[in-house]
C-alpha cells in the first residue's frame, strides 16, 4: 500500500514537471546549410531508380535527396533554398529551421520544377561562381553551400572565359575555408536527354541537330587549332562541330576540380544515407544553444507509475519456503 501511494506522489511531482518545465538550453552540434538545385534541361535525364525499379530524373532523385538529408540534421540546423539555370542563382528563401519548419522544407522542394527555369542554357561554373558571390550575402553568412547539379555545359564552355574564383578568396579562407560541397547529380555513363513541349509533355528526346556542340563565344583558346581559322570573319573556323552535346552524363571530374578551386569538398549521390552522411561533416558542424524539451520524458515516466498503481491485474507470486 505504501508503495502505491509513493508511486501515486511521484507521479503527480512527474506530471507537475511535465506541465510548468520550460525548455532546457543545451549545447548541441548544428549545421547550417544553402541547398542549390541545377533546373537545367539535362537534369530531366532518367538515370536513376525509384525503391521500385521505376526510373527517375535527376532532378527528382536531388529533391527526396534533399528532404532526407534535413530529416537527418539534428533540431536547430538550419536550410535555406535555391535554384539555377544558366548562370544566374535564386534564392528562395534563407536558411528556416529544420525541425519547427520541415513542412515548409518538405513542400517547398516537392514544388521544384524544371519548368521553373527562365533560360535555357546552362554555364555551371558561371553559376557556381554567382552562387559564392551570392553567399557573401550577410544574411548567408556563415552558411555552406550545397550545390546540386550534374556539371553539363550547354553550350560547351570556352575555356578562354572560365571563371576565376581566386577573386572570392580572403587570405584566410586559402588555406582552410570549407565553403561546402558539391553533389554531383547523375550517372557516368551517357543519356538521352529528354525533350518536353510548352505543356510539359514529353515529345521525344534531343538529337545532335538540336544542340550545340562547341562554344561560339568570343575567341578561341588557341586559334591554330581551329580548322579554317578567319581572324576577323570566321574566328571559330568555317567546319561543322559535331559531337555527342545531345547525350549527358555526370561531368564528374569537372565537377571535382571546380569543387578543388572552391575550396569544396565534392560527393557523387548515388544514395539518399550516403550523401546525408556526408553533409554531417566536422568541417560543417558548429556549436549551438539549442533550448531542449524534457517533459515528454517526466510525462511518460509519470504515465508508467499510474499505470504501475492501477493495473488491472497484478499476479501475486507464491512465497519462498
Amino acid at each position: 500500500m505504501m508503495k502505491r501511494l509513493y508511486a501515486l506522489i511521484a507521479a503527480a511531482v512527474l506530471l507537475l514537471i511535465a506541465i510548468v518545465l520550460p525548455p532546457l538550453p543545451f549545447t548541441v552540434k548544428s549545421y547550417d546549410f544553402v541547398f542549390v538545385l541545377d533546373i537545367t534541361r539535362s537534369m530531366n535525364v532518367q538515370d536513376y531508380s525509384d525503391k521500385h525499379g521505376g526510373a527517375i530524373s535527376r532532378l527528382e532523385k536531388a529533391k527526396t535527396a534533399m528532404l532526407n538529408a534535413a530529416r537527418s540534421l539534428p533540431c536547430g540546423s538550419k536550410v535555406g533554398l535555391a535554384v539555377f539555370t544558366e548562370r544566374v542563382p535564386a534564392l528562395l528563401y534563407s536558411p528556416i529551421e529544420v525541425c519547427s519548419d520541415y513542412p515548409v522544407l518538405e513542400a517547398s522542394i516537392h514544388a521544384l520544377d524544371w519548368r521553373m527555369a527562365w533560360v535555357a542554357d546552362s554555364n555551371i561554373g558561371q553559376a557556381l561562381y554567382n552562387t559564392r558571390e551570392l553567399m557573401l550575402n550577410d544574411v548567408l553568412a556563415g552558411s555552406k553551400l550545397v550545390f546540386f547539379t550534374d556539371g553539363h555545359e550547354a553550350p560547351p564552355i570556352n575555356p578562354r572565359y572560365a571563371p576565376d574564383f581566386s577573386y572570392l578568396d580572403t587570405e584566410d579562407q586559402k588555406e582552410d575555408w570549407k565553403a561546402g560541397m558539391i553533389i554531383g547529380v547523375g550517372e557516368l555513363g551517357l543519356s538521352k536527354i529528354p525533350k518536353f513541349d510548352e505543356d510539359g509533355v514529353q515529345i521525344g528526346f534531343y538529337t545532335a541537330e538540336d544542340v550545340p556542340h562547341a562554344s561560339r563565344f568570343g575567341l578561341p583558346e588557341d586559334p591554330s587549332k581551329v580548322e579554317g581559322y578567319i581572324p576577323r570573319n570566321g574566328p571559330w573556323g568555317t567546319a561543322k562541330a559535331v559531337g555527342i552535346e545531345h547525350l549527358s552524363s555526370l561531368k564528374q571530374d569537372y565537377l571535382m576540380d571546380l569543387a578543388q578551386q572552391n575550396h569544396m569538398l565534392y560527393h557523387h549521390l548515388e544514395n539518399n544515407r550516403d550523401m546525408a552522411k556526408a553533409l554531417q561533416n566536422t568541417d560543417f558542424a558548429y556549436e549551438a544553444t539549442q533550448p531542449t524539451q524534457f517533459n515528454k520524458i517526466a510525462a511518460a515516466l509519470a504515465l508508467l507509475l499510474l499505470l504501475y498503481c492501477y493495473q488491472p491485474f497484478r499476479p501475486k507470486w507464491p512465497a519462498r519456503k
